[in-house]
């Protein structure tokens, strides 16, 4: 899966890297047929009730492209917060994909794969 990053006001906010990986992650292990996927975040920013996280996911599988937008505000726990909306898109993209696996037979097999799920695919 090819991947591409934008991140915006993120500097100096270490954990960043490290809670993106672990979507990339889950994203592999719930589909290995995604070709690619852009995921831009929006570090918080501003005052108060304005300082949120924004996380928009791009998918493409098969001829097909999942999008997936969440904002949460940053909270005392900014962190937290960005754990929960990678989360939150996460299963956004994840009720997308759902779909399409089922046009395509399965392949989207969730890490399991069979010789039939692979045939069907060819």
């Amino acid at each position: 899966m090819h991947s591409c990053l934008t991140l915006t006001n993120v500097g100096g906010q270490w954990y960043v890297e490290r809670e993106l990986s672990g979507l990339i992650a889950a994203l592999r292990g719930y589909c290995d047929s995604i070709h690619s996927c852009d995921i831009s975040i929006e570090g918080p920013s501003g005052e108060g009730e304005a300082r949120c996280w924004r996380v928009e996911l791009k998918i493409r599988v098969f001829n097909e492209t999942v999008r997936a937008v969440t904002r949460a505000p940053a909270g005392s726990d900014p962190q937290q917060s960005l754990q929960r909306v990678l989360a939150d898109t996460y299963e956004k993209a994840r009720a997308q994909l759902d779909p399409i696996a089922e046009q395509h037979h399965g392949c989207c097999a969730h890490g399991q794969r069979t010789t039939e799920h692979l045939e069907a695919c060819a």
